[in-house]
């Protein structure tokens, strides 16, 4: 009877011992506060945007500013969805932050009209060693390289700084000896030179990246260039470009092999490789800018250029 008892008593001092750490555990869990709210040039907005909270355990999600949300404590990241007015910009100080029960933590979301620029582009001319072309049939030769040009002018405020994404792509279409039919395979190596793409005058470059049909490629990987087959080689570049400059963008495409400042070169050209090349490009402009005529922002395919190597 008296072991029955004990038992008995043992159970129940488990029960409220269990109970006093649960207790205890719930009280730790301290909540704290997330304020998300908006601005639209700089000035307080309210109104229907989604975005996300990503925490350390959990997310939330919101549909409107200004919202207060009760979270756990710890690291948490706003980030935008969709939705507010004019264009999204960024999160105002940081995105990430660190939530404590001391203060609300706010997060900001930062909008602005956006400013009416046109951003285009024009094929200009075909380059050889940086020369004009004046033939859609030349010759190269070992240390040559082929490049081209482009003009490019951002139209809007004057001497506004205005974020722009261009891509140009390269089709190369190994069309065998002399151009004559017949000829093996070529295998392009990829070089991505810093200095292989250049604006006059100099503009600030933030990103280059060189692809192969848009997937990104990385220097020293191989492509393959069969014969009758055209492979897009491409280049994607992100400046910031003052309005009302005009500019000329270079594009040192192909070295046989060459100089270090290109994008790509042939590892295995034999005498009498013939190569057509043709090209086109593209230009967007960035967050903060509506480009008001899109039909200028982008090229047509420009005439071919057929490039037959020689060795001395």
């Amino acid at each position: 009877m008296r072991k029955g008892f004990f038992a008995i008593c043992s159970i129940l001092l488990v029960l409220v011992v269990s109970i006093a750490v649960l207790v205890s555990s719930c009280a730790s869990a301290a909540k704290c506060t997330i304020e998300v709210k908006a601005t639209f040039d700089g000035f307080p907005w309210t109104g229907a945007v989604n975005y996300m909270l990503i925490g350390p355990t959990s997310n939330a999600t919101g549909t409107s500013v200004s919202t207060n949300f009760t979270v756990a404590c710890g690291n948490w990241t706003c980030a935008y969805v969709s939705g507010g007015p004019g264009v999204f910009v960024n999160i105002i100080e940081s995105a990430t932050q660190e939530v404590s029960a001391s203060s609300p933590t706010t997060f900001i979301l930062n909008f602005v009209t956006p400013a009416q620029v046109d951003a285009s582009v024009e094929f200009k001319t075909w380059t050889i060693n940086g020369a004009p072309v004046s033939s859609n049939w030349i010759s190269v030769y070992p240390g040559d390289w082929i490049d081209i040009e482009y003009s490019e002018h951002v139209s809007g405020e004057e001497d506004a700084v205005v974020k722009v994404h261009q891509t140009s792509w390269l089709q190369v279409h190994n069309i065998g000896w002399h151009g004559e039919g017949s000829g093996p395979p070529i295998i392009i190596h990829v070089v991505n030179a810093a200095g292989a793409v250049k604006m006059n005058p100099s503009a600030d470059k933030s990103n280059q990246q060189a692809t192969e049909d848009g997937s990104p490629v990385s220097p020293c990987d191989e492509i393959l260039l069969p014969y009758c087959v055209p492979v897009n080689l491409d280049v994607e570049v992100d400046w910031e470009l003052v309005v009302c400059n005009n500019y000329t963008k270079t594009i040192n495409w192909i070295g046989f092999p060459s100089l270090s400042n290109i994008l790509f070169e042939p590892t295995n050209p034999y005498d009498g490789l013939t190569l057509s090349l043709t090209s086109y490009a593209c230009i967007e402009v960035g967050l903060g800018f509506n480009d008001t005529n899109p039909d200028n922002d982008c090229t047509d395919w420009c005439p071919a250029l057929n490039v037959t190597y020689v060795l001395p």
